[in-house]
């Protein structure tokens, strides 16, 4: 019988010892795999969803600031709202005039059917805007054109349809040039939208453009006007919205120390508030994974302890050979430690066959960072540790006389 004096002798015997008790090991070892396999796909999970709400948040304006009657804050539950006046056109204008603002676009929408001939799709968005949405909003025009101020002005019966109308309603047909009816009225089809996909479910090609003066004179003037503005560059985003709120609080008539009838929204705010949302629920179920660790170290504790009892006339052996209560120490605290990071590297490894499957699966970019695999090793290294280090005492405390005449 070999004495073990260091970590390397120590986890070498500590390998042979688990492995004459395989299936009590792995038992053992559970609770360490559940909690980190638990961490591990979470965290893939939490950093595919932030992913994904980022890119499709930003694909429809990264610098975008929307003007609204309220915030877009992600709020659960009933909610209660102080009514406001609607925002109007010559508010749209006044943004429009702000130094640090390039461009700005009203929009109204309602839900209306098309027609085209004897074929009817909707009731699908329309959009009434202004010549500069395409750009603020990141649409491309892939055939055609989009209206100009001077359609606008003179609230032409024009649209511009999405890629989904246009396949829905015309097939292969080339839509530029023909007509197509919104509630009864005959719309010039003068340009179709590129493709640009779906946002959360939501297809972004359902969707018809008409002038905002057109839109106000059939649907009515009673809506509430969006305002998407685009700043000069990213760099004045904070300039640009500080301007606004002067200006409309000027035009609105807001007095000092009142405060705004209206609401800034970017798709950053939106972003971070997403993150801080799932960051909340991933440190939820962090903790649900801690406490499958917590048990799993005391599943280890118990296991050491039994086999402390198990193997007391082998500590008197190694003791009557010369080893130190050190190496006894060292010898269990190296077989829990060992126990810990062999269900550590199994729970990663499911974790990451589990954020492979989420990201086969489904369209969020599911992905591990290294510095979670680190710390889950880390972390059952840690349990090992705390866990192991009340049997590895008694152990070495034994007497040696004692353990000698152990049955």
């Amino acid at each position: 019988m070999s004495l073990a004096t260091g970590w390397g002798d120590w986890l070498s015997t500590a390998y042979v010892a688990l492995r004459m008790h395989r299936m009590r090991s792995l038992l053992t070892i559970l609770g360490i795999v559940i909690g980190i396999t638990t961490v591990i796909a979470l965290q893939a999970l939490v950093n595919g969803l932030n992913r994904t709400v980022e890119s499709q948040f930003k694909s429809i304006g990264a610098d975008m600031i929307s003007v609204n009657l309220y915030d877009w804050g992600i709020q659960f539950g009933p909610r209660t709202r102080k009514p406001r006046k609607p925002l109007t056109m010559e508010d749209c204008e006044a943004v429009a005039r702000c130094p640090s603002v390039k461009a700005a676009a009203p929009t109204i929408y309602d839900r209306q059917q098309l027609r085209y001939r004897k074929k009817a799709v909707g009731p699908l968005t329309v959009c009434g805007t202004g010549e500069p949405f395409p750009r603020i909003e990141n649409y491309a025009v892939a055939s055609g054109r989009f209206f100009t101020d001077a359609d606008v002005i003179r609230a032409r019966w024009v649209a511009v349809i999405g890629h989904d109308v246009q396949r829905d309603l015309f097939g292969v047909e080339d839509p530029r040039g023909k007509t197509i009816k919104i509630a009864s009225r005959t719309y010039d089809v003068i340009g179709v939208l590129a493709t640009r996909g779906a946002i959360f479910g939501e297809s972004q090609d359902n969707l018809v453009a008409i002038p905002a003066t057109t839109f106000q004179n059939h649907f009515g003037k009673q809506r509430s006007v969006n305002i998407s503005a685009q700043p000069v560059s990213r760099d004045r985003a904070e300039v640009a919205k500080e301007e606004i709120r002067i200006a409309l609080r000027r035009t609105r008539g807001v007095r000092p120390g009142e405060p705004d009838d209206f609401a800034l929204n970017t798709a950053d705010q939106l972003i971070t508030q997403f993150k801080q949302l799932t960051g909340a629920i991933f440190a939820a179920m962090v903790g649900i994974g801690g406490l499958s660790l917590l048990v799993g170290g005391i599943g280890i504790m118990n296991i050491m302890l039994v086999s402390v009892t198990e193997r007391t006339r082998e500590i008197g052996i190694r003791k009557a050979l010369g080893a130190r209560r050190r190496d006894i120490r060292g010898q269990f605290l190296a077989e829990a430690v060992l126990l810990c990071l062999v269900g550590g590297v199994a729970g990663v490894t499911l974790g990451l066959g589990l954020a492979a499957l989420i990201g086969s699966v489904s369209p969020l970019d599911a992905a591990v960072t290294p510095g979670t695999v680190v710390l889950g090793l880390a972390f059952s290294s840690v349990v090992g540790i705390g866990f192991g280090l009340l049997p590895a005492v008694r152990a070495a405390r034994l007497n040696p006389v004692d353990a000698l005449w152990y049955e």
